[in-house]
């Protein structure tokens, strides 16, 4: 008896363990021009479509940077997001060419890269492609 009722509750807490409904991760993979630069101690700069710099993320975590159509960075990216607002997922993004992390923000046609909370700029990023 003692047997049949420890397979039973086995059974029972397997049968009502459910996988976690983690949220989807957003994927950044695709082209994402700089449009604007905002924050610091100076005033927002806004950049014309086809003038910013580029990032370029793969589907396999690597990411190309250039400005002006030449190669300025290159390696791996890693994004730890801890949370959503306003549409936004938010945390932060890892780059390894220069060692490098900073605050992110993610909604499908817009990421930002940076904060202005300790007067530092903000990037925004376009998606283009």
């Amino acid at each position: 008896m003692k047997k049949t009722l420890l397979f039973v509750l086995v059974v029972a807490c397997f049968a009502s363990c459910k996988k976690d409904d983690n949220p989807k991760i957003p994927s950044v993979n695709g082209t994402w021009e700089l449009r604007s630069i905002s924050g610091g101690f100076s005033p927002g700069v806004s950049i014309a479509p086809g003038k910013g710099d580029k990032y370029q993320f793969n589907t396999n975590s690597t990411y190309t940077k250039s400005s002006d159509g030449k190669e300025t960075a290159k390696g791996k990216f890693s994004i730890n997001f801890t949370g959503e607002e306003r549409g936004f997922k938010y945390g932060t993004i890892t780059f390894t060419n220069p060692d490098y992390r900073d605050a992110f923000s993610y909604k499908p046609d817009t990421i930002y890269i940076g904060t202005s909370i300790a007067d530092g700029p903000t990037y925004q990023y376009i998606k283009i492609k």
